[in-house]
This record gives C-alpha cells, structure tokens and sequence, in this order.
C-alpha cells in the first residue's frame, strides 16, 4: 500500500480501504528522510508506547499537525482507520475525496488507556474477583460506605 505525503494541500493520500494510524507515522517516517521533505516540518505527532512492566503499555496516540488531513482513495468504499488518530486541538483526521465518492469510515481504537501484553511471561491479569474486591477495599468506596451509613441508607 502507498501512501502519499502531498505538502502542497498537506493531504495523507491513500490508496486502501484499511489502514493503521501506526502505518501512517511510519510511511511520514520514512518520507520526511527523503530528499528535502523534513522541510515541511512535522505532519504527524506520536505519544504513548510507553511500557509500564509486567507487560503493560500505553498504546501510541497520534496527532495530525496543522491542515495535515488523511485523504481517502478515491472510491466509493469503507475506511477502516484503526488506532488512535486525531487532530492536534480536535477536528475530524479524515476529509472527502476530491470527487463524490461515497466513503464511510470506521475508526477502530483501544477501549482503554494501557494494553495489556500477555506475552513473554509478563503474569496474568487479575480475575473479576480481584477487580472487585479492590474497588470494594479502596479508601474512597469505604468512605462513601460510612456515609452512607451514617445517612441511614444502608
């Protein structure tokens, strides 16, 4: 798959109906290093990916930078869009086709703020149990218990 870096409109143009936010910082990766491309400055920004041990990670968050947009190909199809895209003080990452193409996407991201790599001996993750008996042991729900209490609501 291609994708096209066009400074000129600053568009991401691409040339699938599927695609990872990851691939697209790579691709931008790989065309700021050619010739004079870094001279258009950063398209695309990348938090996240930090490991947390014990086989936990933040999974990256991407920002477009500027007018930089994801261009879809130029068809009438289903984007799938998968990973944390967005745009740098909020905005829509994807913009029409130039023709009147009919494109839906579908952006498919992580439910939650750490991904869990079960892999490698990292342990097991903790049981409902768990989970719920730590929700009922910490300080904060014991404390709304003994409110409660005192209210006459238990």
């Amino acid at each position: 798959m291609a994708i096209i870096f066009d400074a000129t409109s600053k568009r991401i143009i691409l040339d699938s109906a599927s695609v990872s936010a990851t691939e697209i910082y790579s691709r931008w990766v790989d065309w700021a290093a050619l010739g004079d491309n870094a001279k258009y400055g950063a398209v695309i920004r990348q938090v996240g990916s930090d490991d947390l041990g014990g086989g936990l990670s933040i999974p990256p968050y991407y920002f477009l930078q500027g007018a930089w947009r994801v261009r879809p190909m130029e068809a009438s199809h289903l984007l799938i869009l998968t990973g944390n895209l967005f745009v740098e003080g909020g905005g829509q990452p994807v913009v029409n086709t130039l023709a009147s193409f009919n494109v839906s996407v579908q952006y498919t991201v992580p439910l939650q703020a750490q991904a869990f790599n079960s892999g490698g001996g990292g342990g097991t993750a903790p049981t409902a149990q768990q989970n719920a008996d730590a929700v009922w042991q910490h300080s904060f729900v014991a404390k709304l218990l003994t409110v409660a209490k005192f209210l006459g609501l238990k």
